[in-house]
C-alpha cells in the first residue's frame, strides 16, 4: 500500500511538471516577442549584477591569487572580526554615518529645489539652458571631477583666489580634515543635482494646469501654489525617489 501510494505521488508530481512545462511552452509561443524584448535587460542584470555576487565569498576566505577563489582556504568571519576589533573601526563608522547623513540632509532636497526654481521660470529658453548646464556634470568622469576639486581647492586655485579677493587667507583646503565632508557633499550635489531634477520636472509637467488656475482664483500667490499644488502633486515621486 505504501509502495503504490509513493508511486502515485511520483506520477502526480511528474504530471504537474509536465503540465507546467506545457503551459510555459504555450506562453512562450504566444508571447515570444515580449520575451525577446525583455531578454536584453535580463541578460544585463544576470551578467553585471548577479554573476559578480559570486566574488563576495572572497570575504570569507583567506584569498590567495594563485589558488583562486575556490582554492583559497575558508576562514569564516575571521576578517570581519579583525575589522570590528581594529582601532579604525569606530572612526570609519563615524565618518560613514556623518558623510551619509550630511549627503541625505543637503543632497536629497537639492534637486527638488532646483526643479521648483526651473518650473517657476517663464522663459523656456532660459530654463532649458539652466537644465543643460546643471545636468552636464553628471556625465563627467569621477576621476576628472576629483582632479577638478583638487585644482580648485589648492592654495592657488579658484576657491582660494575668491577667498583672497575678500581678504581671506589662502590655504590648500584638502589639507584640513574638517573641510573634507563639506567639499565632498558640495561636489556631489554639483554633479548630480541637475540630473536628479529631471525626474521632478517630469512629475511637475503631469500636474493638471486647472489646479493652478483654481488656486489663482482663490487668491493663492506663487509660493502658496508651490506649497499646496506643486509639492502635493510630486509627493509620490519624492517618496519613490
Amino acid at each position: 500500500m505504501n509502495v503504490s501510494s509513493s508511486r502515485l505521488q511520483r506520477l502526480e508530481r511528474q504530471a504537474g511538471r509536465e503540465h507546467i512545462g506545457h503551459k510555459l511552452r504555450k506562453d512562450w509561443l504566444k508571447h515570444y516577442s515580449l520575451y525577446l524584448l525583455v531578454s536584453p535587460v535580463l541578460i544585463y542584470y544576470i551578467i553585471f549584477h548577479y554573476v559578480p555576487i559570486y566574488g563576495a565569498i572572497i570575504a570569507f576566505k583567506d584569498y590567495v591569487p594563485t589558488k583562486g577563489i575556490w582554492g583559497s582556504p575558508w576562514v569564516g568571519f575571521k576578517h570581519f572580526q579583525e575589522f570590528f576589533d581594529s582601532y579604525y573601526f569606530w572612526r570609519i563608522l563615524k565618518n560613514t554615518l556623518v558623510i551619509s547623513l550630511t549627503s541625505l540632509v543637503f543632497g536629497f532636497p537639492a534637486p527638488i529645489i532646483l526643479a521648483l526654481l526651473i518650473h517657476e521660470v517663464k522663459s523656456r529658453l532660459f530654463s532649458r539652458f539652466v537644465q543643460t548646464v546643471t545636468y552636464m556634470p553628471h556625465f563627467v568622469s569621477l576621476v576628472v571631477v576629483c582632479g577638478l576639486i583638487i585644482d580648485f581647492t589648492m592654495d592657488s586655485g579658484v576657491m582660494n583666489t575668491v577667498i583672497g579677493f575678500f581678504g581671506g587667507e589662502k590655504a590648500t583646503m584638502l589639507n584640513n580634515p574638517g573641510n573634507f565632508v563639506p567639499i565632498y557633499v558640495i561636489s556631489e550635489i554639483w554633479q548630480e543635482v541637475g540630473w536628479g531634477s529631471i525626474i521632478y520636472l517630469a512629475a511637475m509637467g503631469s500636474i493638471d494646469p486647472q489646479l493652478y488656475e483654481a488656486a489663482t482664483i482663490d487668491g493663492a500667490n506663487r509660493w502658496k501654489q508651490t506649497l499646496h499644488v506643486t509639492l502635493p502633486g510630486i509627493a509620490s515621486t519624492i517618496i519613490i525617489c
